[in-house]
């Protein structure tokens, strides 16, 4: 990856269209453009895997990432491919844990990084457009989740006592 400062700047017109950046103030947006990161890959190059530590939330700027997780098997499944406008590690935004998989370029691809740090300094600044911001990425992640929800009813894998709150159980998710 060639040196920061090679680099071009974020397209700062283009983060009003991105779902997790609707309705910021220009203000904010301008504030966000700065602090974007961008991340050029090569095909096949990995973003991040299943289990790394995350910092930083990534808009696809260009190109295509695929997301895969492992099964308990340890085959490999791939379960999404991004494209330009959709954003990647945004749970570790909210919820400070391990990647869920790994996500890596399908073909050229840019992306725009947006560390936990930055968006945290919003927090201290402006409580109102960082509330908008967490709003937006909450509403993001509830999509997905329901498109999962609709997926394993549709494969037919829905599971009795999935929601089970009780780890010990062997219900899902605590």
């Amino acid at each position: 990856m060639p040196p920061a400062q090679e680099l071009p700047l974020a397209d700062r017109a283009f983060f009003p269209k991105i779902a997790v950046f609707a309705g910021l103030p220009e203000r904010v947006v301008d504030r966000v453009a700065r602090f974007a990161r961008v991340v050029p890959l090569k095909d096949g190059q990995r973003l991040y895997g299943e289990g790394d530590q995350a910092k930083s939330m990534f808009v696809v700027r260009e190109g295509e990432l695929e997301i895969c997780k492992q099964a308990r098997t340890g085959v490999e499944f791939c379960v999404a491919t991004l494209k330009a406008g959709d954003c990647v590690g945004e749970m570790s935004l909210v919820d400070i844990q391990p990647r869920s998989a790994t996500v890596r370029a399908r073909g050229a691809t840019v992306l725009y990084a947006f560390d936990q740090s930055e968006v945290g300094k919003l927090r201290q600044s402006d409580l109102e457009a960082y509330s908008l911001l967490v709003l937006n990425i909450a509403r993001e992640i509830s999509r997905r989740l329901r498109f999962a929800d609709q997926m394993l009813v549709d494969v037919g894998l829905a599971v009795d006592g999935m929601w089970r709150t009780d780890p010990g159980d062997g219900g899902g998710p605590p």
